[in-house]
């Protein structure tokens, strides 16, 4: 392993805490969008369900946290062109979501499927500049460790939930009373 200074942030440590502003606002947007997806109704529930959306969390933090890492220039430059990247992959997840529901004859691709991007896109947009100014990035680390990790074991609880291995607890009324 290679030694990092304080002030080059090289080697293995060096290159996480690069990537890692983008990965953790990532993940937190992916944890909103695990919260938001239960109202949504879900085109297919074996493939788009909360566990499902962690682990797209998970590669699409690991994907814009290379590309955050790539960006040259200061913080501004950087938060500019990465928020017409994120533009860009919105509008391809759109673009894909329609080619699923009008190509695939799947419905509800679209009403599933943006909302949930655009959530992630936002947090994405906006919580990785604030994290790349904060001065506790070496926290970030373990946040950037253990929350991926929480986001796919709740996203498999979840799930489980959904398909009714578990007894949810009924909220329905009793029975009204017989009328003589």
């Amino acid at each position: 392993m290679e030694s990092q200074t304080s002030e080059t942030n090289v080697g293995v440590r060096g290159h996480i805490l690069n990537r890692s502003p983008a990965f953790v606002a990532t993940l937190i947007g992916g944890a909103v969008a695990m919260g938001v997806n239960a109202p949504l109704t879900s085109p297919d529930d074996l493939i788009a369900n909360a566990g499902s959306i962690a682990v797209v969390s998970v590669i699409g933090a690991i994907v814009v946290g290379m590309i955050w890492a790539r960006l040259p220039g200061d913080i501004q430059t950087r938060s500019r062109t990465f928020n017409i990247v994120l533009t860009v992959l919105l509008l391809l997840v759109v673009g894909g979501a329609a080619a699923i529901e009008y190509g695939g004859e799947i419905t509800r691709a679209i009403r599933y499927t943006v909302p949930l991007a655009a959530i992630v896109t936002i947090f994405t947009s906006v919580l990785t500049p604030v994290f790349e100014r904060s001065k506790g990035r070496s926290a970030m680390l373990w946040v950037a460790i253990a929350l991926p990790l929480v986001m796919l074991v709740a996203g498999y609880l979840l799930t489980i939930n959904e398909f009714g291995f578990t007894e949810a607890p009924s909220l329905s009324l009793p029975p009204p009373p017989k009328s003589s």
